[in-house]
């Protein structure tokens, strides 16, 4: 009797175990707003004692900012998760990110960065990037690094993704405004993320920005 007591009790447990896996999975498959909302809230409390220890990153500071990562945090697994800290090249703390890849054979994924002032979203798939600034979507970011605006009519910015040169152009609105230094040739860990960067607005410099933070968290949780 005891015996078959402790197998059946085995049997449920197998059960409820294999149908609080199954759950998780499905809750992470093809997730929905109302779920891309609560990994959000999750993530932001997550990143709270990072952003905390933040540097304000100013106009000035941008050219400063490293491909240099600190306190850098991966689970794997089913669901891969990443976290981390970018900084300038004098090793302050500029950056905080996260990333969370969900159930799928190609890109699905959320990242969410965010600096002393600002926060910014993005929301991945195959083929195609949704970029949030604050609480504004700014655009959508394909595989030929062109960001249309949120209608699709209109090229706003353009990363090249040329990476078998030592910097790859950045223009925004049709204007060169400077270019990313390209690790993979030669250049590593401390390297400034930024080449030659023009005078911009407000604006063009948080979407400058945007790419760049997306284009560091990609090199260290091999997106591309």
């Amino acid at each position: 009797m005891i015996g078959i007591a402790l197998s059946l009790l085995f049997m449920v447990l197998l059960a409820l175990v294999v149908m609080t896996v199954g759950m998780k999975l499905m809750q992470n498959y093809k997730p929905g707003r109302n779920k891309i909302q609560k990994d959000l809230q999750q993530i932001r409390a997550e990143l709270a004692p990072y952003v905390a220890e933040l540097v304000p990153l100013t106009s000035e500071e941008m050219e400063q900012l490293s491909f240099n990562q600190i306190k850098r945090n991966t689970k794997s697994g089913m669901i891969k998760s990443s976290k981390g800290v970018i900084t300038t090249i004098y090793h302050e703390p500029v950056v905080a990110w996260a990333y969370k890849r969900y159930v799928s054979k190609d890109e699905n994924g959320l990242l969410y960065a965010r600096t002393h002032n600002q926060e910014f979203i993005y929301r991945l798939k195959k083929g195609e990037t949704e970029m949030v600034i604050g609480e504004k979507l700014i655009g959508f970011l394909n595989d030929q690094g062109k960001v249309v605006n949120q209608k699709g009519d209109k090229q706003i910015a353009q990363l090249s993704q040329n990476y078998e040169n030592q910097v790859l152009p950045l223009k925004v609105n049709d204007k060169l405004v400077g270019g990313l230094a390209n690790p993979e040739k030669g250049q590593k860990g401390n390297t400034r993320v930024f080449q030659h960067l023009t005078k911009m607005e407000k604006e063009e410099e948080e979407l400058v920005l945007s790419l760049s933070i997306l284009e560091a968290v990609k090199r260290e949780v091999n997106m591309r």
